[in-house]
């Protein structure tokens, strides 16, 4: 059975009520949600069911700061960054290697934590918060340790390497450490997993984000003496990939570019919920990709050598088209944010936004080209993230959602 309906979340019900009636209304779509094999939900979206691009959803600038050069506040290079129910933001920072916990406004609360391998200390950290508890993931020293909120220090375990990667902790108080298994040689790897900790450092289970093994990538070598002695692979420019994004409420949300399909997942392997919208391929100009092509160029050259880069990254290995996103994050609330190419103007960031039951509500921008990965953390209304100021000194921005009523 087939079921039309639309969708509304409720941090969202007023402005929507206010945009979508009258003649607005008209020129929404409605989601359509069915039943797969195997009771799979799935949600259909042929446009926004909230808003439109006229409509003006944006994420605006709502607070700015930065320490003060030479106090205990200033930001050296921030890695990682987490903010809690109440609104504090939490910066790993890795010159000096040190925890900065800010009020909403900017004001510095504490720091904890410093460099080194003892108890409390780390050399990276990818940091999470949650409830009363602050977890820390250090790759190069294969640990995981958890503080209280008030910077008291309580445990740590080993864990995993290697895999320098964004953290969570859910709504269960399990920690998300991303970890890397060593495959059979002809074996394809099964995807990304993330090991689940308790608080108190129990291993409880693995979770699994689905890869696809048509992902092409350009990749180069270094022999001497007939053997390889470096060796790197990057991927094609514009080439369809998986992505995934861990989900507060536990598992995760991944999908392929190359559609514009995501799936819902509590362990990785499974499907609640699979979810889109209509989507046209937008064409990828001949000096976009040219562009690229020497961009790419210009950073393995200086290790590996220009002829050997030029041999290994060819043109015609960049697809004609643009993927369906370029990748997805979920807020607090649920809601995933899909983030789009920039097709025109390269100035501003473009997500579309899809709530918690699977509808596309609608496209939102940034007046900002934000982070495509890491030192963001995403909030119930919206997000805070690190950019530079007109020094080149970081600082933190915090952008919440707006939704402009409309007036027909």
């Amino acid at each position: 059975m087939r079921q039309r309906f639309a969708f509304t979340t409720p941090i969202l019900m007023s402005a929507l009520v206010a945009s979508c009636g009258g003649a607005a209304a008209s020129n929404l779509a409605r989601a359509v949600m069915d039943t797969l094999p195997g009771g799979i939900l799935r949600v259909t979206s042929s446009g926004p069911t909230a808003w439109t691009d006229s409509s003006g959803a944006m994420l605006v600038e709502e607070a700015r700061f930065n320490g003060e050069d030479g106090t205990p506040s200033e930001l050296g290079e921030p890695r990682s960054m987490a903010v809690d129910e109440d609104g504090r933001v939490y910066i790993v920072d890795s010159k000096p290697a040190t925890i900065r916990v800010f009020t909403p406004e900017g004001e510095l609360v504490r720091t904890f934590g410093r460099e080194g391998e003892g108890p409390g200390e780390f050399r990276v950290g990818f940091i999470a918060v949650r409830g009363g508890h602050v977890a820390l993931h250090d790759p190069q020293l294969s640990r995981t340790s958890v503080w209280d909120t008030a910077g008291t220090f309580l445990r740590s375990w080993h864990s995993s390497c290697c895999w320098w990667s964004d953290i969570q902790i859910d709504r269960k108080n399990r920690i998300y450490v991303p970890t890397s298994v060593a495959t059979k040689t002809g074996e394809s790897p099964r995807g990304a997993p993330y090991v689940r900790w308790s608080l108190e450092g129990t291993a409880l289970d693995t979770v699994w984000a689905p890869r696809r093994d048509e992902e092409k990538v350009w990749s180069i070598s270094m022999k001497r003496g007939g053997k390889d002695v470096m060796s790197m692979s990057t991927s094609v420019p514009f080439m369809p990939g998986q992505t995934q994004a861990l989900h507060p409420d536990g598992g995760v949300v991944h999908g392929w570019t190359g559609a514009y399909s995501m799936v819902r997942s509590a362990i990785g392997t499974d499907s609640v919920m699979v979810f889109g919208r209509a989507w046209t391929p937008d064409p990828i100009s001949d000096a976009r990709k040219r562009g690229e092509l020497e961009s790419q160029v210009k950073w393995a050259k200086e290790t590996y050598g220009e002829a050997t880069v030029r041999a290994a990254f060819k043109l015609s290995d960049i697809p004609s088209t643009l993927p369906a996103f370029a990748n997805l994050q979920v807020d607090e609330a649920g809601r995933v944010w899909v983030r789009r190419y920039a097709v025109a103007d390269t100035t501003q960031t473009t997500f579309d936004l899809f709530d918690s039951t699977g509808a596309y509500l609608g496209p939102v921008k940034a007046a900002r080209t934000l982070h495509a990965w890491g030192q963001q953390a995403w909030t119930r209304d919206g997000l805070v993230t690190v950019v530079e100021d007109q020094d080149g000194r970081p600082t933190v921005v915090r952008l919440r959602l707006t939704i402009p009523t409309r007036k027909d």
